[in-house]
């Protein structure tokens, strides 16, 4: 448990102490300045509580009483020592100030350097003030300095006041500098102060003797002026006089700049401001003039006060200045930026008419020149129009007419196919030009969005680009051709620009793809043409690498592509065949040839990017390669396992190949998974290999001498996976499917192979609520990780309510293979409530016909919710497990209606064999399918580090001196409990949440009696496994549900997990920057017998955007003993 600062405060107390006893005057500097960086830390965590006394063992209030030595002792430094030990103590309280700005009133009155925090303050006050009396002028302005950072409470001490009166008229240029910071601080608290500091200013600015620096730091000190509303008013009015009096455009500047930070406290004098600056955009001013209105109206709308600038202001105006050529491309930058915030402001009150004109003029202004040259102009410009797009959905206004769409693609590609002509030039390329390279392909795909009409023009422009690209790169010399980006390049650096080019184009491509809607298949299918035709223009240019060939190969395997050709007919469904087999061998040709070159970096990224897409045949070519080529034993396990993941799943995906199972066989690749496939019994035995090599892959990750957190994700993925394909085969086997002789055989048994139906079915559910809870519990895994992981807990899902299909006709009862206190309608009713959570984003009409299944629809009542990592992205993998779903909802309501219409005396003599037909026939086309699916592989699956996680260290409030560190109860009492939860991992930059936040959720029941005591009970974070803990799915939605609904209501749950025989508390904390969290809450274990007992806990997290996080347990479960009562 890491050591807050009130913890460390008698340490750095005696620290500072002995470094200012010492002799050397650089030391004594150093322990200062350390000091400052020290007590800065200190000024952002929370105010410690009870719990943080218990946990650490401090006394009630004794860091504070340690934090005033410190300042005490900083005053004594500064009184007695030198210039240098001045300045470290003026520069450390300086800093601690500067941490107070931006802090509301009341924020301001319990904040480090308050009045209420700094006990004696008076002497503190009186010490530096003798500094000020006996001091030269360096010590006097050093001094004034420390009475502004100490504000709060040096305003109301009147010798302090005197002291700046008095230094405001001082000869001498330093000290009435530090006079008027002094004063300006005073003045934020303080309007009796103010208001004479106002009229000395107003004196102050109009004298003429005065130096320019001081003019300037007077100035300054309006801004300050903004306590109350009175006085604001005033100092704007004095200052706006003052302004306009000055005769020189240079002195105009700092009184824009004071009126703009004095005028965003306020909407009316924002408004009075614009009507006055705005002339000064036309006038004829030095152009630093116009810059700095600019920035100053900037300022104002950052501020939130665009509303006051669309009354007063034109928004042509700025649209006009876009295209005066007189202005610099900076202040054209910084027009078309307020032109952006004006104009999506006035959209929310726009009616169809003015919406109509507002387009027109966002057209006229996007011919400015600007945005032939400025990746950020024309990123604002695609800003703006999808803005116009979102309000005119929302108000169902049509704006189709408009051209502007095909304006700003085109206006994009153009600025791309510039920039690809100096991308061939060796002498211009640089990695800027890569750089907005990749900024304009983000803005395109920005603009293309989801349904965009234009995306088959994009590809095309795409396309075009790589033309332009490679064309570039050929210089005809004789029967030669010589490649320019090697000339003049030095260390290979023209292959590198290259290579990030034509990643940001493969980038933009596979964001391209997954956005694309895929529900007509005609425009699809251009998709897929337009996307074949990028990848020949990369084939054909022998410039390119063959990693660069195969992953611009790969995206024909894109999931939105993916199952095309199960869809085609005739000659289009034979030409997809083709090309996926023919594509496939180049994929393989390629990988091959980046092996034999010996490039095994790039060949091993290419074997991650083909499991991502499911091209697993590919990866296990590459991975099976590599595997043979690494030396330490990490690699190779690792490899290996790969190896085996990619057998697995190729095993599946060479059922639908046989070409290619040809191929393989014939050039003696993958002599494993190039075995004859055919055969009655292909698929189970394809089934039965594909989940040996799983747990041959789950075995090899377990071989790996690191942290179970390191890899924590991949072992939990596999785990899953392996289950899945476990109860699969328990499906197959159990009805005997996939193969018609096994079928008929088990025609005589099969009631009781159907019965086993309700238990495979619940099982399918629990292994995707389990998938859910992996997708939550990894902060910083990335969106098509996500979405791979709901995709495949929608499978689960899918085919559990396929495998419960019997147990929603309701003359059959199956109460005997049920879990305990689990009924049947409770097991439909979660089937489907599991189902519509899921879908009902995605295909609301299918969620429609599973409520009604059931007679009360609880479904939609949780969906808003759901974590938004559950979201699913349609795809071909979706829309084929949708139609599963709408096969088992026809098969339900055919058997209840024969069954409704059959007699009860005819029900197990005429329906039994039609129903184990029909049930047979469904499941065998739903498995049939689901092994079609190529689900790919997560890319977080290949992000190997430690996991973010927490640590719980938990002490019980009245614990004793003999065992300090033992939780222990007297019989009949409730447990209490101080507690720290401890983040773990959270610092690293590739977390990209900001944890708002934190919650946990602990729980104890008898069953957990455990007869080891808790001195002998040792934590070992590297021991725990997720996957092996029944409780945590149960946990996890306890917890997530307490999160984000804020109730006491507890959520349904299994059978088997029952709340009311289990205590359990929810705790929240408040985290500092460094992920700590303190709290105490109460478990009532009164009714516990004498014993030891563990308490099971999870932690969750809100994150910045409002979503739910669950938090890996990386310490071991607490242990707690119920004692005799004495």
């Amino acid at each position: 448990m890491e050591k807050v600062s009130a913890a460390c405060a008698m340490d750095w107390s005696i620290k500072l102490e002995k470094a200012l006893r010492s002799k050397n005057p650089v030391r004594a500097v150093e322990a200062i300045l350390e000091t400052g960086e020290k007590l800065q830390q200190w000024s952002k965590e929370p105010e410690p509580g009870t719990a943080v006394y218990s946990l650490f063992g401090l006394v009630p209030e004794e860091d504070r009483l340690f934090l005033n030595t410190m300042l005490l002792r900083l005053v004594d430094a500064f009184c007695y020592g030198d210039k240098l030990v001045k300045v470290a103590v003026v520069r450390v309280f300086m800093s601690v100030f500067k941490l107070s700005r931006g802090k509301s009133k009341s924020e301001c009155e319990i904040w480090f350097l308050s009045k209420a925090k700094v006990q004696n303050h008076l002497e503190m006050l009186k010490r530096v003030k003798s500094v000020y009396d006996k001091g030269d002028t360096e010590a006097k302005a050093l001094a004034l300095i420390l009475f502004g950072c100490w504000r709060d409470f040096a305003s109301e001490f009147a010798p302090v006041r005197f002291l700046i009166f008095t230094s405001l008229v001082s000869s001498h240029d330093l000290e009435v500098r530090s006079s008027l910071f002094a004063a300006g601080c005073f003045c934020e608290v303080a309007d009796d102060f103010a208001l004479v500091v106002l009229g000395m200013l107003n004196d102050m600015v109009k004298f003429p003797e005065l130096m320019p620096k001081t003019r300037l730091a007077a100035v300054r000190v309006f801004a300050k002026m903004g306590s109350s509303h009175a006085i604001a008013n005033r100092a704007f009015k004095i200052c706006m006089t003052l302004m306009m009096e000055s005769s020189k455009d240079d002195s105009l500047v700092p009184f824009l700049v004071s009126l703009t930070k004095l005028a965003s406290r306020y909407s009316h004098l924002a408004s009075e401001l614009a009507k006055v600056i705005m002339p000064f955009l036309g006038e004829d001013k030095s152009s630093h003039v116009p810059a700095a209105v600019l920035r100053c109206l900037q300022f104002l709308i950052k501020r939130g006060m665009c509303f006051s600038l669309v009354h007063v202001t034109d928004t042509a105006k700025f649209s006009s200045l876009l295209k005066q050529a007189e202005l610099s491309p900076d202040m054209q930058l910084k027009a078309l930026q307020i032109f952006q915030k004006i104009l999506v402001y006035k959209l929310c009150l726009a009616d169809a008419s003015e919406l109509n004109q507002l387009v027109a003029l966002v057209e006229n202004a996007s011919q400015s020149q600007i945005f032939s040259s400025s990746c950020l102009a024309i990123s604002i410009l695609v800003g703006i129009w999808k803005e116009i797009v979102r309000t005119a959905e929302i108000r169902s206004i049509d704006v189709s007419s408009t051209s502007l769409p095909l304006q700003l693609v085109v206006l994009v590609m153009d600025r791309l196919t510039s920039l690809a002509q100096l991308c061939s030039d060796p002498c211009q390329v640089d990695f800027a030009l890569v750089g907005e390279v990749q900024d304009l392909f983000n803005v395109l795909h920005l603009l293309v969005g989801k349904q965009s009409e234009v995306r088959l023009l994009v590809l095309d422009k795409v396309r075009l680009f790589l033309v332009n690209l490679t064309d570039g790169l050929r210089k005809p010399d004789g029967a030669h051709e010589l490649l320019l980006g090697v000339i003049n390049y030095k260390s290979k650096r023209g292959v590198v620009v290259r290579s990030e080019l034509l990643a940001s184009i493969h980038k933009f491509l596979i964001v391209f793809l997954e956005n694309v809607e895929c529900d007509n298949k005609s425009v699809l299918s251009q998709v897929y043409e337009k996307v074949k035709r990028v990848t020949e223009c990369v084939r054909s240019c022998t410039f390119f690498d063959c990693h660069t060939q195969m992953i611009f190969t790969l995206l024909l395997h894109s999931p939105v592509l993916w199952g095309s050709n199960n869809d085609a007919d005739g000659d289009s469904g034979v030409s997809l065949v083709d090309d996926m087999f023919n594509y496939g061998i180049v994929s393989l040709e390629c990988s091959t040839q980046i092996i034999a070159e010996r490039n095994y970096w790039p060949a091993y990224r290419a074997g991650v990017y083909a499991a991502r897409l499911g091209a697993w045949v590919t990866s296990a070519l590459i991975f099976d390669k590599l595997k043979t080529n690494v030396q330490s034993d990490i690699n190779s396990f690792w490899l290996k396992s790969l190896t085996y993941l990619s057998h697995a799943e190729g095993k599946l995906q060479l059922l639908l190949m046989p070409k290619l199972v040809s191929w393989l066989r014939s050039n003696s690749y993958l002599p494993e998974l190039s075995k004859d496939a055919s055969g009655e019994f292909a698929h189970c035995v394809a089934l039965h290999e594909a989940y040996m090599n799983l747990q041959s892959s789950l075995g090899m990750l377990g071989n790996i001498k690191a942290s179970s957190e390191v890899f924590c994700f991949q072992t939990w993925f596999l785990v899953l996976k392996t289950r899945v394909m476990e109860t699969v085969i328990d499906l197959v086997e159990c009805l005997g499917l996939l193969n018609q002789d096994v079928c008929n055989k088990k025609q005589v048994t099969g009631c009781n192979s159907l019965k086993q139906l309700p238990r495979i079915s619940i099982q399918l559910q629990k292994l995707a609520k389990e998938f859910d809870m992996l997708e939550t519990c990894f902060v910083d895994i990335d969106s098509s990780s996500s979405s791979i992981i709901s995709t495949l807990s929608l499978s689960c899902s899918v085919l559990a309510f396929a495998a419960g299909v019997v147990i929603f006709i309701p003359r059959f009862s199956f109460h005997e293979t049920l879990p305990p206190f689990t009924s049947q309608i409770g097991v439909c009713s979660r089937l489907v409530q599991d189902l519509v959570q899921r879908l009902w984003k995605v295909d609301p009409k299918i969620c429609e016909l599973l409520s009604m299944l059931v007679k009360e629809n609880e479904s939609q009542s949780c969906s808003h919710v759901q974590p938004r990592n559950q979201v699913l992205k349609v795809c071909n993998k979706v829309k084929m497990l949708l139609s599963v779903c709408r096969d088992v909802l026809a098969c339900i309501h055919g058997l209840q209606n024969w069954s409704n219409s059959m007699q009860e005396e005819d029900i197990m003599s005429g329906i039994m064999s039609e129903f184990n037909k029909s049930c047979r026939n469904l499941l065998s086309q739903a498995v049939m399918k689901w092994m079609q699916i190529p689900f790919g592989i997560p890319k977080y699956f290949f992000n190997i580090r430690p996991c973010v996680g927490a640590e719980l260290f938990a002490l019980s409030s009245d614990r004793s001196k003999s065992s300090p560190d033992a939780m222990s109860v007297e019989q009949g009492f409730q447990l209490s409990l101080d507690l720290c939860l401890q983040l773990k991992n959270i610092q690293q930059p590739r977390v990209p949440v900001r944890l708002t936040k934190l919650y946990c959720l602990l729980y104890t029941k008898l069953a957990y009696h455990t007869p080891t005591q808790h001195g002998e009970t040792k934590r070992n974070q590297k021991s725990y496994s997720p996957w092996r803990d029944e409780d945590l799915v149960e946990m996890s939605g306890k917890l997530f549900h307490h999160a984000v609904t804020k109730s006491g209501k507890k959520p349904e749950v299994s059978g088997r997990f029952d709340w009311s025989i289990g205590v359990s508390a929810v705790v929240q904390f408040q985290p500092n920057e460094r992920g700590q969290g303190f709290s105490s809450c109460l478990l009532d274990v009164s009714r516990f017998p004498i014993g030891s007992y563990q308490i099971k806990w999870l932690s969750g997290c809100i994150d910045q955007h409002g979503s739910y996080w669950n938090l890996l347990p990386l310490s071991g479960k607490l242990v707690f003993t119920v004692k005799k009562a004495s």
